[in-house]
């Protein structure tokens, strides 16, 4: 059966959207710190690996907590939702309903578990997605995507790495989405910080990071 104009539509918007938030959450965010936090911490490969993974934590500026325990449940929801979208999902894989993608419940929770470890449970529910919002439908199971662009608030430059063995502590430069610039030859030009976040994470069971902290910092001195 042949897909009709409309899904191919949505589609081709998805993926759209898909790229913008790829391209200047992640990509330009990484060409433009890498260099700097090679000479912090001597491991780029890693650096843009926490980049990629803060990523949607950044953009959707949560509020601080001490512990992820006390951390807003909404807003850790839409994080894991912009997981996965940052992730560049195929379409195909999903349902439609009304020019929104479906996305199930399931897929949330996995994202979430990524993020945030294993401590907490989803307590779903319909949540801002940084200005959009994502429908949850309880008895489908699932959140209603719409399919729109969007700029990030914030993208993560990571100025310093101080890793222990069960946790690493990451000082994150945010920097406003709106103020990224291109030069005269078209290069895109990162702005300076916006402000400066302290970003603990710590060891799950299976050996990968998760955010347990996020607090508040001044500006580092070599910064």
């Amino acid at each position: 059966m042949k897909q009709s104009s409309a899904r191919k539509t949505a589609n081709m918007v998805l993926g759209l959207m898909i790229l913008l938030f790829t391209v200047i959450g992640i990509i330009a965010t990484v060409r433009f710190a890498a260099g700097k936090v090679k000479d912090i911490t001597g491991d780029t490969a890693k650096i843009q690996a926490y980049q990629a993974f803060l990523a949607p934590v950044v953009m959707n500026d949560p509020d601080t907590f001490d512990d992820i325990t006390g951390a807003e449940q909404a807003q850790l929801i839409s994080i894991a939702i912009w997981q996965i979208l940052q992730n560049d999902p195929n379409p195909d894989d999903y349902g439609f309903y009304e020019g929104d993608m479906l996305l199930p419940k399931s897929e949330v929770e996995q994202s979430f578990a990524r993020l945030f470890g294993p401590e907490l449970t989803v307590q779903h529910q319909t949540v801002d997605g940084g200005g959009i919002e994502f429908r949850f439908s309880e008895s489908e199971g699932n959140y209603l995507i719409p399919i729109t662009g969007v700029t990030p608030i914030y993208t993560p430059k990571i100025l310093s790495a101080e890793e222990k063995r069960d946790s690493v502590t990451l000082i994150v430069g945010y920097l406003a989405g709106e103020d990224f610039q291109q030069d005269s030859e078209g290069n895109i030009v990162a702005p300076e910080p916006a402000k400066y976040m302290k970003i603990t994470l710590r060891k799950a069971p299976d050996g990968s990071d998760y955010v347990s902290a996020l607090q508040n910092t001044d500006k580092p001195a070599d910064a």
